[in-house]
């Protein structure tokens, strides 16, 4: 990682500062650790704050504040150098600009202005989190943010819905209690397994006794506490994740973590029949019902085979939802351009006996409220910035590329939009595009680095 104890120098490299500008030296440095504040908090958003206000509130107050004591002359700094940030940057641009001048069924005022604000501050994130990889050691402080966190939220869920609640039931889909009172399971399971994954990185990669001690029983814990939410998207995404480390290292270098991964597997596979007695034995309790059985509480409690379970659930009219998108693409123009990011939801919902809200998959909604252009723009950036993270990869970085990988397959089926930061699900920005800012910061300085050597040798006299 780049040196903390410097200043940016296009903002790629860094230049050792004049240690007779003292001032100047305080002043980046208070510089960097608002802005790691900022970042860090944004990130524990999604984890430990009562709602996505108090979340937004955190990250607009302190990115204003980071601005006022220096930040604005490094805001467009990755504008300026990074052309995977400017093609983003401008797809999300140029939806909001479709939503605005074309047609969009059903949108009013109020729908314009919430939808102008949410891609506005999806924008503003990205650039701040480009340039939180230009800081020192950032994938360290920010990896143990989010996994003590997780931890924190994880543990105190479990304690309350399983032991503390008038209500609680053992063994039931976990959710997190920190967030709504208990976030919906799916999402509990995606951000638990973004910093599952994240803490197995660490765990292999630690090379102090004491941390490697810590990241293994933490990533033990988080693995187990996505696999409780029984979200099939969160598990799937798990294995993504791992297969993108031996895509990009191989198996020797990825054996470990791969290891840990389906020993918690397994593990949970052998002992999920006792914590399904003990649930059922909780509900039976608490409802006054004493002949419940499993079948009747399978969609409340863990399954005693959770594989079986997770096979034979079906697809929880997912394709359904999808079917309905698609039918609501009547015109050319709908195919070309899309319905707008924020018509109206019954303008494809109408179909169907319920609301589900959203569609439920990021390339799906990309389709239907941009069309194949959006589609098309969607998949050439993601497939660009997943380029980049496997390039990291092979020169030792290999996080990038499975923290994009879990949130690229996470998103297959879940998900809202790609191009809003305020969705229903609300994850998106954490497993998709956090990953790929980073990598693409990355990328652009480790690039930066290697030509710069090359350039004064073939400057330099003979």
């Amino acid at each position: 990682m780049l040196d903390p104890n410097s200043t940016p120098t296009a903002g790629l490299t860094w230049a050792p500062l004049d240690p007779v500008s003292g001032e100047i030296a305080a002043e980046k440095s208070t510089t960097r650790a608002l802005l790691l504040v900022n970042v860090c908090g944004f990130l524990m958003g999604y984890y430990a704050m009562p709602n996505h206000w108090f979340q937004l509130a955190w990250f607009i107050c302190m990115t204003v504040v980071w601005l006022l004591f220096g930040g604005m002359q490094q805001l467009f700094i990755g504008l300026s150098h990074d052309l995977w940030l400017r093609s983003v940057m401008g797809l999300v641009f140029a939806m909001i600009i479709r939503s605005t001048i074309f047609d969009s069924p059903g949108m009013g005022i109020r729908e314009l202005w919430f939808g102008w604000i949410s891609s506005g501050l999806l924008m503003m994130m990205m650039m701040v989190f480009w340039q939180v990889g230009t800081v020192g050691q950032a994938s360290r402080i920010l990896s143990t943010a989010v996994a003590a966190t997780a931890v924190v939220a994880a543990f105190g869920s479990m304690a309350f819905f399983y032991f503390l609640d008038e209500r609680a039931v053992f063994g039931q889909r976990l959710t997190n209690w920190f967030i709504y009172g208990g976030w919906n399971s799916v999402c509990t399971g995606m951000t638990f397994g973004f910093a599952a994954v994240w803490s197995i990185h660490r765990w292999h990669h630690a090379l102090k006794r004491l941390e490697k001690v810590c990241f293994l029983g933490i990533a033990i814990f988080l693995v187990w506490a996505t696999l409780l939410t029984m979200s099939r998207g969160a598990l799937m995404a798990l294995i993504a994740g791992h297969g993108a480390l031996i895509f990009s290292r191989g198996w020797r270098f990825s054996l470990r973590p791969v290891m840990l991964l389906f020993t918690c597997l397994g593990c949970f596979q052998l002992l999920a029949p006792q914590i399904t007695k003990i649930g059922v034995q909780d509900l039976s309790e608490r409802l006054g019902e004493p002949k419940l059985t499993e079948a009747m509480t399978s969609d409340g409690v863990v399954a005693s085979n959770p594989a079986k379970r997770l096979i034979t659930r079906g697809d929880t009219h997912r394709f359904s939802i999808y079917a309905a998108g698609f039918s609501s693409i009547t015109t050319s123009g709908d195919w070309l351009l899309g319905k707008g990011l924020w018509s109206s939801n019954d303008r494809w919902s109408c179909s169907l006996p319920w609301n589900p809200e959203h569609l439920h998959s990021v390339f799906v909604d990309a389709l239907v409220r941009g069309g194949i252009l959006a589609l098309a723009g969607l998949l050439g950036v993601l497939i660009w910035g997943l380029y980049r993270a496997w390039w990291l990869a092979q020169r030792g970085e290999e996080i990038w590329i499975m923290l994009a990988s879990f949130g690229v397959t996470g998103l297959v089926f879940d998900g809202d939009s790609a191009f809003s930061m305020l969705s229903i699900p609300r994850f998106e920005a954490l497993i998709l595009w956090v990953p790929l800012v980073l990598a693409s910061v990355r990328y652009m300085v480790l690039n930066h680095e290697q030509k710069a050597p090359a350039c004064s040798e073939i400057s330099s006299p003979h």
